[in-house]
């Protein structure tokens, strides 16, 4: 697709998140589950831990993900849409939800990120690292029902993430099944300041590590584990995470999502090790899928 397109989409992005901010603070009554069911109590800061999806259209992007990864879903709340919540059920597991961005608002574009969450012990404390280190609260820390205390941020570059302290505790830690959550990465313009910004934030250990015949990249570790990693990102695409979702196989997950409406971004490719692809879901957000044969994520 034009790359001025993901431009389009990043600044639509950023005014929806605003949007579901103020959506958020006049709708207290909206239902927020717990991230863990039953509750865990672990805290493994540094995880990203949830990601949750702001979207136009719920019901597109669920048709999507149940046909091509067969989450299922859980949709809380009244006949108001603005007031839903939509759980994310991956083999059993809750991994996110998805939440109406101001779907009254025929102003914008239709556009849908993905924003992932991940796990500090003071949100608080966490968004006054955001500001000193340049970054900006784009919704203030606050507690969600049953979720915990949230925040979400943008960082200097513009790419939205959120933190969470979660009163139920944190997922445990493993690698994400097939069809649930495998990696976390940054695309950014200066790929050294963006680490050290995430370090301040999240207290990430970083490490230099891209295979010899890739792009340089770093990873950021935290509890002795590679929790995520941060790339130099394509001219003229805009800083942003992407997540990538485990598969058996890449290619017939490619097949999958073009039955289902989606857009192939990259044809299954070589990288990390394995075979990558990166899709548009049919509201447009992105997210890239990978195999991944290797159970340990660890740090060295």
């Amino acid at each position: 697709m034009p790359r001025s397109n993901l431009r389009s989409r990043a600044l639509c992005c950023a005014i929806g998140l605003l949007a579901v901010a103020a959506a958020t603070a006049a709708a207290p009554e909206t239902y927020w589950p717990p991230i863990t069911d039953p509750p865990t109590k672990e805290k493994h800061p540094g995880r990203w831990v949830w990601a949750e999806l702001l979207t136009r259209d719920v019901g597109a992007a669920a048709e999507f993900y149940g046909k091509v990864f067969d989450w299922k879903f859980e949709t809380y709340g009244p006949k108001d849409d603005a007031k839903t919540y939509t759980l994310v059920v991956a083999n059993g597991t809750p991994i996110g939800g998805m939440v109406f961005s101001d779907p009254r608002d025929r102003s914008l574009k239709p556009d849908a990120r993905w924003v992932g969450l991940v796990s500090v012990a003071d949100v608080e404390a966490a968004a006054g690292r955001v500001t000193a280190g340049g970054g900006k609260v784009l919704i203030a820390p606050a507690t969600l029902g049953q979720r915990g205390k949230v925040a979400v941020f943008s960082d200097p570059e513009g790419a939205a993430f959120g933190v969470i302290d979660s009163t139920t505790g944190d997922p445990e830690d493993y690698a994400g099944d097939n069809n649930q959550w495998l990696w976390v990465e940054l695309w950014a313009d200066d790929p050294a300041k963006m680490a050290d910004f995430y370090k301040s934030v999240a207290g990430y250990e970083v490490v230099d590590g891209a295979n010899s015949d890739e792009t340089p990249g770093l990873y950021l570790a935290a509890g002795g584990y590679y929790r995520a990693g941060i790339l130099p990102k394509p001219a003229k695409v805009p800083t942003t995470w992407v997540p990538y979702i485990r598969v058996e196989n890449v290619a017939d997950t490619v097949a999958k999502a073009r039955t289902a409406g989606g857009a192939v971004v990259m044809e299954p490719t070589a990288a990390h090790g394995t075979s990558v692809a990166l899709l548009l879901d049919p509201t447009g957000a992105p997210v890239a899928v990978a195999e991944w044969t290797e159970a340990r994520r660890e740090a060295p």
